[in-house]
């Protein structure tokens, strides 16, 4: 009887033994992993870089001195003419770059000023604009990649309270010289002349 017991007694030794190790090495390992348990939705996201295509308008950055001249019809003010300027730089981490223009207050119509973005849609492989001014216009636009030094920006959007298509032109000569053309699509397929801007970089030689 006292055997039994004895045997009982080491079977029951044994199987905690056994248990032990079993479960330890388990415990421990779980204990190291929630030690290093990842943050919620998995591995950190690495950094986010702009476009390599972006570069492409990096020779813009600077501030512009603009001499305008403006052929709108008669009920958006008639022909006029005057002076702007255009600061443009890098924003939103180098994804985007920003203009931001003022018209001079002249003769005939207020000062004027508007916000400008300029990225690249990787996606669709092509730059966007998106703009708004003070009088409540706006309008978006794309391009593809300039030739020669000379972006073809197709837009639309409404412009003193009109529905207008419009492409601007804009022909960067030099670092320091850029000229802008703008035209408005009056019918389907007819563009006619809406503004030019002859522009130089201030501290800059044309």
């Amino acid at each position: 009887m006292y055997c039994r017991k004895q045997d009982r007694m080491k079977l029951i030794a044994s199987l905690a033994a056994l248990t032990f190790a079993i479960v330890a090495p388990l415990a421990l390992a779980q204990e190291k992993s929630e030690g290093k348990k990842p943050t919620a939705g998995g591995a950190p996201m690495g950094a986010i870089t702009p476009p390599a295509e972006m570069a492409k308008l990096d020779s813009m950055a600077g501030t512009w001195k603009c001499s305008s001249k403006m052929h709108l019809p008669p009920e958006m003010g008639g022909e006029q003419s005057g002076t702007s300027t255009m600061t443009i730089k890098k924003d939103m981490s180098g994804f985007w770059m920003v203009g931001q223009w003022k018209m001079d207050k002249s003769k005939t119509m207020p000062e004027m000023k508007g916000t400008i973005y300029w990225g690249y849609d990787p996606a669709d492989k092509k730059f966007v604009e998106v703009g708004v001014d003070s009088t409540g216009s706006w309008m978006r636009g794309t391009a593809d990649a300039p030739q020669n030094g000379t972006w073809v920006w197709n837009e639309e959007g409404t412009m003193m309270g009109k529905k207008a298509k419009t492409r601007t032109t804009v022909n960067q000569k030099t670092p320091n010289a850029t000229q802008v053309k703008m035209e408005m699509e009056a019918e389907p397929g007819k563009w006619v002349p809406m503004g030019e801007d002859d522009c130089k970089k201030a501290g800059g030689r044309a």
